[in-house]
């Protein structure tokens, strides 16, 4: 229906059943309590998510779900940080109404931190010196394929005496390299 108004309304007739077009665009929702877990450095931007949290901005009792099944999480970068973004791609709605709605790429942040090595030793025989200081080598295990990490150690005999299958101790190791500060 269409009303005419204002003071010469009345000299004035209109048609009704007008017609015009527009377009109805879909809904963009969000996610609530998007989560990603953190964790050890890998070498990848590959993340997971712990939960993916309630869809926001859904209206009345329509019928739509988060389908995740097709998400691509992702760290924005994958060197060692603290609140580093995950951005998760690929998400997909299901329902009766997911057709009304649309989401996007979203975002939340999560850690990646330090990785942890093994270290093996081997200890070196050595001629009597009067002191307690050893020789050993360390083979590290646990490093990123193509990655850079040496390591040195400071290392000592249980006392200075001359004896077999003495215990040796590796006080402290030292990390090296281009990639040292990812483990």
């Amino acid at each position: 229906s269409i009303t005419l108004a204002g003071t010469d309304a009345a000299n004035y007739s209109i048609s009704s059943g007008q017609t015009t077009t527009a377009n109805i665009t879909a809904k963009t929702l969000t996610l609530s309590g998007l989560t990603a877990n953190n964790k050890e450095y890998d070498g990848t931007t590959v993340a997971t998510i712990s939960s993916y949290g309630t869809l926001s901005g859904v209206i009345g009792s329509d019928s739509v779900s988060l389908n995740s099944a097709s998400a691509d999480p992702d760290f924005a970068t994958a060197s060692v940080g603290s609140s580093k973004t995950v951005t998760v791609q690929s998400l997909a709605l299901s329902g009766d109404d997911a057709g009304n709605y649309t989401i996007g790429n979203e975002t939340t942040t999560a850690n990646i931190t330090v990785k942890s090595l093994t270290a093996s030793a081997s200890a070196s025989n050595k001629v009597y010196d009067g002191s307690t200081a050893a020789t050993v080598s360390l083979t590290l295990s646990g490093v990123v394929s193509g990655e850079t990490v040496t390591s040195t150690n400071s290392s000592t005999f249980s006392d200075k005496n001359v004896a077999s299958a003495k215990t040796v101790t590796v006080n402290s190791i030292t990390l090296a390299g281009a990639d040292k500060d990812k483990y």
